[in-house]
């Protein structure tokens, strides 16, 4: 008997309730053999292989690209016990997909299932319910039934439809039929009954798996029910709908023979889009979207029309992006799993079934595991190898809830396994928490490895925003800027798992050690304090939800969590940060396509989670103290006069790459920087404004003057016309002008870098000013109109700054009569003059050409003398009554309580105490003060003075477009205090834990100490020192997600997740083997930085209700190519739109 005809050789009926069961068939993608029947492999003798996925196109070029010779994967088909029960897994797990479909409709039912009411056991003590156990002896309930599900514990769909009809037969036998949970239970039973019967064949034919697999001998034989006449069910809101067979130019129509399925689909590459008004939500299929030419960013026509004309890059020193050049696309690319052909038999079969590696192996000599199979199928043991055999090793199977040893599956040695990886002393340590964590089942915990996948130095460049604005104070008192660059330590924490004598990667954690050598740019005069030295960062989790028992995935993943922290104490770290941050939907952090049954976290389910974990670590002694971020680092930003230096500037907070405030610092101050850009003027005229300056009109501060006189004495002028904005070189068809001029400048950006105080000093507004006259007569010519005014220009900006001088020289009393005297003047914020105060205010209205309006459009743009006069500091901002000429304060903000709860007074939470009520404790400690943050009862506070302004756009409103952008004082620190506004409502996602104890601790913190030394007893300190290993896979989770789009490595199912949990060891222990990168299809180089993909349109056949026969083989038209950017850019332009840029990181050793 083969395994290509077992499934037909079994019993089957062919009554008339059959003939009915296939002609009502729910919407199930995964064929089955009883559909299409045993097809001949030679009904396609010219079939070729799968073009679809980048692994096979990788392969085919494999043998002419200049890559170091790879080492062969091993095959552990070699044991007949071990392929049996892989083959077993992989029809079982196809046998009870459509039973996951069923139980979720019946789980959600939103009429008859209302608030989960057969989804949870019965709690008969609770309800009172004395006879419940006397009447029902076999309780059960759908929740029960979907965890043995998707952990694969049923061997069969009768199984599955025997306990969920005992759910509702239970309901019914205890309840009388007029009781509500009586009607709710049997209509239940009565959609389930449909259901089931409009359901497939299995797979696996007369709910039985296989047992014994031989080799292959090919069939003619063609079951009748390929050829029945189906037809399609009517389709309702709960109701799934028949889909025919499938085929296509990629599967021919073939089946695999391992796991009796046909085609079936994959994710295609992620699209996110990175517009502002998405927030990184996925791209819809078949949706118009717009992406860059390097392939880094993506836009959804939403907002892809709200996109300003230039883009702008990561950082500075890059070229600018224009609008106009963003590619178009559709969502459309449909990819399934690639085919590979036996050699031996000529069956084709799926190259994930069959753990074939594409990118290592050679296709033209593949042969199908059940022809590796040895011709005595009864000496399927391996005595001479017992003694490399794991003694205390298990793993679970499909089909069971309890595990069995692994040597009842596999005999001899598994090159691709877990155990093959390199141990340390902190995996061996959580290793061993984590088995003496899973209880309940026997022998479980023995089914689980810890590893260490990656361990190398990693640093990344501190944003130049975060150095001007932030600072950092020594141990000897002296005030430096952060560093220019962050050296950490980054491990990669992987566990595995045995399900069906294979590993299956479930859990990954990427943490970063700071040990306190950063780079600086000028020499210390001593070491930066304690708050940035030894520190860990836990950057990433992620996980999939096949451990098994699922019951304690958990606690398991929350002692992996704990263990680590353990480690990191007991080798000198002192406090350690968390940011509990949620990934989009369909996005991942780790793993590439999670299983559709696994549902995305929220905020609140993940914040609840660490609440757990730092609670437990609080018991077990590992973590001292536990705090938010906003109190430990900002809650003093907001303050009068606290967490600042001798310069104003806000002292800087512990610096992690990826870390929340960071990117919400650079995101602020583009915000700001763009706003103050975007000024209204009018079109028609142009007014120069030529009244002398007056001091009295001017601000204190000298860098909100040089603003004025940049906004009102230079851009009024006609000449600055070519100078107001960034110049758009896509507009005006500049085409070399970003090569010839490498650091564009103009007055708007001169303008707004004053205004938020990134000037140190004068000199260096004046060197800017100078930087865009000399762009200006560096790309045009000699007499050009532009250089002409880039000359009156800088004329007109020194004559205005000698005014200014002189109001200077006369404030300070000195002779000076050239700016070069003032050139080492502070530019900050805070820096204020003794002006003259005005005796009356008075507004000032300018016109200002704008050469980018056409319709002839005016606005004023108006300053108040009142309003920049204000004292810089905040002591100083209070105005005295008793003044007659000045305004009198605005009145305090009434605060008025959300509508919600209104007349409700919030409940008095009890204090509880860290070392007592550990994860209580924590969620208190985390909102602090701040308990509008959780109750909303009380009020939201009012905003700080001079914060952001709430104001809503008026489109036919005058006053909205002569609104002044300088509304109010700025201080020096005006961006940490909105990182603060920004970290404070956040505040209860930022953990910060001490990992130090306390110098002198009470009785219950010494107690705590003791236990700290018990659960690290084991831990080996000798080998703390661990030789660092890299993978180039898993030195960055970006590396394994793209490594993961590009070979198809997806964790979506169990057969998938064991065949990319293979793929991702081979690579680990094999650094330099192939199918890493890309190789071009044209020229046979290896891709670097960009590969262009060519996008597979989907064409599959439409089914109708007439007789389907079996399907003819076609010849396929479309060709796959994976090209450079050289090859790319000879193909015309018709070939080119078939193709879309994937970003390209990995680099060829």
């Amino acid at each position: 008997m083969t395994a290509d005809n077992f499934a037909a050789s079994c019993p089957s009926s062919t009554d008339e309730a059959s003939v009915r069961r296939i002609r009502k068939r729910p919407l199930y993608r995964l064929v089955s053999q009883d559909e299409l029947g045993s097809i001949d492999p030679n009904m396609f003798p010219e079939s070729p292989r799968s073009v679809d996925g980048m692994a096979r196109r990788v392969s085919e070029t494999t043998e002419r690209a200049p890559m170091s010779q790879s080492a062969s994967v091993p095959t552990p088909w070699n044991n007949t016990t071990l392929l049996q029960t892989h083959i077993t897994s992989l029809r079982l797990e196809a046998d009870l997909y459509p039973m996951r479909l069923i139980l979720a409709r019946l789980i959600a039912h939103p009429q008859h299932n209302k608030k989960g009411l057969f989804n949870n056991p019965v709690d008969a003590e609770a309800l009172g319910l004395v006879d419940y156990h006397k009447i029902i002896t076999e309780p059960m309930d759908l929740g029960t039934v979907k965890r043995r599900l998707h952990g694969l514990s049923y061997k069969s769909r009768s199984e599955v439809a025997r306990e969920i009809r005992l759910v509702f037969t239970n309901a019914m036998n205890y309840n009388p039929p007029h009781n509500i949970v009586h009607k709710c239970a049997k209509e239940l039973l009565a959609q389930f009954d449909e259901y089931n019967m409009g359901l497939p064949p299995c797979v696996a034919v007369s709910d039985q798996v296989c047992q014994v697999v031989e080799k292959h001998e090919p069939t003619n034989q063609t079951s009748a029910s390929a050829a029945a006449p189906l037809k399609r069910r009517r389709s309702s809101s709960m109701s799934l709908t028949f889909m025919g067979p499938h085929s296509c130019d990629s599967c021919m129509g073939k089946i695999c023979p391992l796991c009796k399925q046909g085609c079936l689909k994959q994710e295609p590459s992620l699209l996110v889009c990175q517009g502002r008004h998405c927030g990184g939500a996925k791209i819809r299929k078949g949706s118009i979207y717009y992406l860059t030419p390097d392939g880094c960013r993506q836009y959804c026509e939403r907002c892809f029309t709200s996109l300003p004309p230039v883009l702008s890059q990561p950082s500075a020193g890059d070229a600018p992006l224009y609008k106009q050049y963003l590619l178009k696309r559709k969502n459309n690319e449909e990819i399934v799993e690639d085919w590979i052909d036996c050699t031996t038999c000529g069956v084709s079969v799926h190259t994930v079934c069959a753990m074939h590696n594409s990118s290592a192996d050679a296709t033209k000599s593949f042969t199908c595991p059940t022809c590796n199979v040895p011709d005595a199928l009864g000496a399927t043991k391996d005595d001479s190898s017992s003694e490399s055999r794991s003694e205390d090793g298990y793993t679970f199977v499909s089909g069971s809830e309890t595990p069995i040893p692994i040597s009842d599956v596999a005999s001899g040695k598994m090159e691709l396994s877990s155990e093959s990886l390199q141990e340390c002393a902190i995996s061996s340590f959580i290793q061993k928490k984590v088995r003496d964590r899973v209880q309940g089942v026997p022998n479980a915990g023995k089914t689980v490895n810890i590893r260490i996948i990656s361990d190398s130095d990693r640093h990344f460049k501190v944003p130049e925003v975060i150095r001007k604005h932030f600072r950092m104070v020594t141990e000897a008192d002296e005030v430096v800027q952060p560093p220019v660059k962050v050296s950490y330590r980054q491990k990669a924490i992987a566990m595995f798992q045995k399900i069906d004598g294979l590993d299956v990667c479930v859990f990954c954690m990427y943490v970063q050690e700071y040990d306190g050598n950063d780079e600086y740019g000028s020499d210390l005069g001593g070491k930066v304090k304690a708050s940035h030295a030894k520190r860990v960062y836990i950057a990433y989790i992620d996980s999939v939800e096949y451990f098994r028992p699922r019951e304690c995935r958990t606690q398991v993943y929350q002692e992996i969590l704990v263990s680590y922290l353990a480690t990191a104490r007991k080798r000198g770290y002192e406090t350690a940060q968390i940011w509990a941050c949620p990934p989009s939907r369909g996005n991942s952090f780790v793993f590439w396509n999670h299983p559709a049954s696994q549902r995305t976290p929220t905020l609140e389910r993940l914040v609840s989670w660490y609440h757990n974990a730092l609670g437990q670590s609080v018991d077990y002694g590992v973590v001292a103290d536990v705090k938010s971020l906003y109190e430990t680092d900002f809650e003093k930003t907001l303050m009068k006069s606290g967490n600042r230096t001798s310069c104003g500037r806000v002292l800087c907070p512990p610096l992690f790459e990826g870390d929340y405030w960071i990117e919400e610092a650079v995101r602020l101050h583009d915000a700001n920087i763009s706003r103050n850009m975007k000024i209204r003027s009018p079109t028609e005229v142009c007014v120069w404004h030529v009244t002398p300056l007056k001091a009295e009109e001017l601000d204190p501060c000298p860098s909100i003057q040089m603003a004025t006189l940049i906004k009102d004495r230079i851009m009024t002028h006609p000449s600055s016309v070519p100078f107001r904005r960034p110049v758009n070189a896509a507009a005006l068809k500049l085409v070399r002008y970003h090569d010839i001029v490498k650091e564009p400048m103009d007055l708007g950006t001169i303008y707004s870098r004053c205004v938020v105080g990134e000037y140190q000093v004068l000199s260096e507004v004046v060197q800017d000013v100078r930087l865009m006259v000399a762009n200006a007569m560096k790309f045009n010519p000699a007499g050009h109109f532009v250089c002409l005014k880039a000359s009156e220009v800088l004329d007109l900006f020194f004559q205005e700054l000698s005014s200014l001088v002189k109001i200077w020289s006369a404030i300070d009393g000195s002779d000076a009569q050239s700016w070069e005297a003032y050139s080492n003047m502070s530019m900050g914020l805070d820096v204020a003059l003794e002006m003259p105060q005005p005796e009356t205010s008075k507004n000032s209205s300018i016109l200002i050409e704008d050469d980018r309006s056409s319709d002839g459009s005016r606005s004023t743009v108006s300053t108040s003398s009142a309003q920049s006069s204000s004292p810089s500091t905040t002591e100083q901002a209070t105005v005295p009554m008793n003044n007659p000429g000045t305004p009198a304060p605005p009145a305090p903000a009434k605060i008025v309580p959300p509508k919600r709860g209104r007349g409700r007074k919030p409940l008095p939470n009890k204090k509880c105490e860290l070392l007592e009520d550990s994860s209580e404790a924590i969620k208190q400690r985390m909102v602090g003060n701040d308990l509008w943050l959780v109750d909303k009862n009380l009020p939201t506070p009012p905003k700080r003075v001079g914060g952001k302004k709430s104001r809503k756009r008026r489109r036919n409103s005058v006053e909205s477009a002569v609104e002044d952008p300088l509304p109010t004082k700025r201080q020096q620190s005006w961006l940490g205090e909105d990182v603060a506004e920004s970290v404070r409502i956040r505040r209860t996602t930022l953990f910060t834990c001490s990992l130090v104890p306390k110098a002198s601790m009470t009785e219950k913190e010494a107690e705590k100490l003791q236990a700290f030394q018990e659960y690290t007893r084991s831990f080996n300190t000798e080998q703390m020192t661990l030789p660092k290993k890299s993978s180039p896979i898993t030195e960055s989770r970006h590396a394994f997600l793209e490594l993961s789009q590009l070979r198809r490595l997806e964790f979506n199912t169990l057969r998938r997740a064991k065949y990319s949990t293979a793929m991702l060891i081979y690579h680990i222990k094999n650094e330099d083997a192939s199918g890493v990168v890309p190789v071009c299809t044209s020229c046979s180089k290896h891709i670097e930085n960009v590969m262009w993909h060519k996008v597979k349109v989907g064409t599959e056949k439409p089914i109708g209700t007439k007789v389907i026969r079996a399907p003819q083989p076609t010849k396929s038209q479309w060709i796959a190519g994976e090209l450079c950017v050289e090859c790319h850019q000879q193909r015309t332009q018709a070939e080119q739109e078939e193709y879309i840029p994937i970003p390209v990181s990995l680099k060829v050793k």
